[in-house]
């Protein structure tokens, strides 16, 4: 089996359409005092997802895994040329532990820090995601605090925290 070529590209409309058809929620994901509930597709709620992320100003990219979408990554809270905030996630469980957000973060950190041209990246995760904690500081990010529910993290271009 070879190496999967893992890139990104802005989301469309149609790729979140795609996307969220398959997107299955991880339980392992919710907050401590938040049910877990599954997620169901539905045309309306896809377009009020694909709105919000207009309307909030964000930047979606679609992970393609050998062309096929497998997660998007969302950079937000932008601020020109100072910070931003980025968010991943995975369509579902079986593309976990495959490397795929890895490389999906090395590539959206170059992205933020060359082409939107923005020096910090702040993200964050929920206490129990230990994978993302992980992925985070593989890629570069440094541990800056933690609440009852997230821990938070930062990466520089420059690599001055």
């Amino acid at each position: 089996m070879g190496q999967k070529r893992i890139r990104l590209a802005p989301m469309t409309d149609e790729m979140y359409h795609r996307y969220l058809k398959e997107y299955e929620n991880d339980p392992d994901l919710f907050l401590k005092d938040q049910p877990y509930f599954s997620h169901t597709y539905s045309k309306e709620k896809a377009e009020q997802y694909i709105q919000r992320q207009k309307d909030l100003n964000r930047v979606p990219l679609a992970i393609l895994c050998d062309d096929e979408i497998v997660g998007e990554i969302v950079i937000k809270n932008i601020e020109a040329r100072k910070c931003a905030t980025m968010g991943l996630a995975l369509k579902n469980a079986k593309y976990k532990d495959r490397g795929i957000g890895t490389e999906a973060e090395r590539l959206a950190v170059r992205f933020v820090f060359n082409e939107l041209d923005i020096p910090t990246l702040y993200a964050d995760t929920i206490q129990t995601n230990t994978r993302s904690q992980h992925v985070l500081e593989k890629v570069g990010f440094v541990f800056l605090r933690e609440d009852e529910n997230f821990k938070y993290y930062r990466i520089n271009r420059d690599g001055d925290l």
